[in-house]
């Protein structure tokens, strides 16, 4: 069945055809459920991008059906609409539930109703824009080392299970340090993205093809045996060889070497010895001259060792590959954090924000002690601290006036939703806690798990106390900046209670430490932010955070 944009599930018939009439004229595709059995089904089938499910119905409410749905990976990513009736004050607040992402008051308004849903669209559109970045390597368009490695464990699962073969081909490229050297890394990127598309055009639709680091790719060929693997490794050596056409070469030859091993291999029990079994079926294809293929079954254990242990070498590689790993975190918090940014031009509190909180953090974490990793993870999640917020509608987020209750409520999902969109990264495993426990006080009476103490993770306890200092001493629409000192009062104040003594009190050294710095940065917030009087009460409601 075809993917639908919206699914309804609701008992009362006439508004479930009437949100229907109004998302199906407004251009969206819609499904229908009238219980949460129902629901569930459509689910399944239909795979929509958003539910809108009323909280009382009648085989239970929408806040099970939507703890359920989360509790399905492939749930994890619907955005999930609570209605209510919008006179049930009650209701409403318990609908504001961590698992949902907003709600809607009942009966229908067509302007909310499809605010709601293009507000859905938008963060499910910059979810699978963070998926594929999380997935695919940026040079050369394969998906990246993460994600083979996820894949090849899927594939042994289902090939111990069933019994089905299993085949795993390593590629390196020969010379590669001499191409970078001779030609520079532009051509040695071309050359990359030539190897690339050769190797995607070798393999069929079931195949996973990626680049597993620097100059080396990997082939997940599923129903695949050794021999199988060998003619197809076979077919993609000739064809490096012969087709590879990079201009700025001058006429060098680009060859690559080829390792392959397969599950059936009695040394295998995992993907781990697979992976290793390819790897050094890869370095006797290099030993014997490059610019062939060798395969597992040729691997001499007792050759192997006394031919290929060069422990300077692979400590030098270690650290290096250590470097890269660093880097390529640092380049995708970098990435994450402009496109953010550039969904949400409309809020330039936000950017300057976050980067006084990022500057900050690093700060006070340092005069902490913090290990320089714990610091590198505190100053990441600072800068993608408020990504939530681009699943707040923008009546609430833009809004002139006071905020209601329940108003508050959403506002207050910010760090979960944020937690949300970026949680399926593995490389920021320490952020996403940041993230989601920024809001947490230091004594047990802050959301979202009420922890307490060294219970918060540091990041967190920093993160709140940075935050705040940065919001009292920039200038809002509702109130003036205050100054540092009576800033530097409110923290000492609330320490102990909303704030951990000891993060206050280093970041009153960092302070005093580098007065001018911090003065000057403030400074320059206030002349960045310094806008006309409307724009000004445009963005109250995100300055309030």
């Amino acid at each position: 069945m075809a993917e639908v944009d919206v699914c309804v599930i609701d008992d009362e018939q006439d508004q479930r055809r009437l949100a229907a009439r109004l998302l199906t004229e407004a251009g969206f595709s819609v499904a229908e459920a009238g219980d949460v059995a129902a629901g569930l089904a459509v689910i399944a089938v239909h795979h929509p991008k958003i539910v809108l499910s009323d909280y009382h119905l009648p085989d239970g409410s929408g806040a099970d059906l939507c703890r359920r749905l989360r509790a399905d990976p492939h749930g994890v990513a619907v955005h999930f609409v609570l209605m209510t009736a919008s006179g049930k004050q009650d209701s409403l607040v318990e609908a504001i539930i961590p698992e949902a992402d907003d709600y809607l008051p009942k009966p229908l308004d067509k302007q909310s109703l499809l605010a709601r849903v293009r507000v859905g669209l938008r963060m499910q559109r910059m979810h699978e824009q963070l998926h594929t970045a999380a997935i695919t390597d940026g040079l050369t368009g394969l998906h990246n080392h993460d994600f083979l490695t996820r894949v090849l464990e899927q594939e042994m699962a289902r090939s111990r299970r069933y019994g089905h073969p299993l085949a795993l081909i390593m590629v390196d490229i020969d010379h590669f340090k001499v191409v970078n050297d001779t030609f520079g890394h532009l051509v040695g990127n071309a050359v990359l993205q030539e190897v690339a598309r050769v190797l995607r055009q070798a393999v069929r639709d079931v195949d996973t093809v990626g680049r597993f680091g620097g100059e080396e790719f990997a082939v997940i060929l599923p129903e695949a045996t050794c021999a199988e693997a060998a003619h197809v490794a076979e077919r993609m050596r000739r064809a490096v060889a012969d087709s590879i056409d990079v201009k700025a070469l001058r006429g060098h030859t680009v060859t690559a070497s080829f390792g392959l091993a397969d599950a059936n291999d009695t040394r295998v029990t995992n993907t781990a010895q697979l992976l290793d079994l390819a790897d050094r079926a890869l370095y006797l294809a290099k030993r014997r001259g490059r610019n062939q293929v060798s395969s597992c079954y040729e691997v001499d254990e007792q050759a192997e060792v006394a031919a290929t242990l060069q422990t300077d070498e692979i400590e030098s590689l270690r650290r290096r590959v250590a470097m890269l790993s660093t880097r390529a975190k640092d380049v995708y918090v970098q990435s994450i954090a402009s496109l953010v940014q550039a969904l949400d031009e409309k809020d330039p509190y936000t950017a300057r924000h976050c980067a006084n909180v990022a500057f900050y953090a690093e700060r006070v974490a340092h005069a902490l002690g913090c290990s320089t990793g714990t610091i590198q993870s505190i100053k990441n999640a600072a800068l993608l601290h408020d990504i939530g917020k681009v699943g707040i509608p923008d009546r609430i987020l833009l809004k002139r006036t006071a905020l209601s209750p329940v108003e508050r409520m959403v506002m207050g999902q910010v760090p979960l939703i944020g937690t949300r969109i970026v949680d399926h990264l593995r490389i920021l495993e320490a952020e996403v806690q940041i993230i989601r426990h920024q809001r947490e006080h230091y004594d047990g009476t802050g959301q979202p798990a009420g922890l307490q103490g060294d219970q918060i993770p540091i990041g967190s306890r920093i993160l709140l106390v940075v935050d705040a200092f940065d919001a009292m001493t920039t200038d809002r629409v509702y109130r003036a900046r205050r100054p540092i000192e009576d800033a530097l009062t409110e923290l000492r104040d609330l320490a102990g209670r909303q704030f951990d003594p000891r993060a206050v009190a280093a970041l009153t050294s960092a302070l005093h430490d580098e007065r001018p710095v911090w003065q000057l940065r403030i400074d320059e917030s206030v002349n960045l932010l310094r806008l006309p009087d409307r724009a000004l009460a445009d963005h109250a409601a995100t300055s309030r955070l």
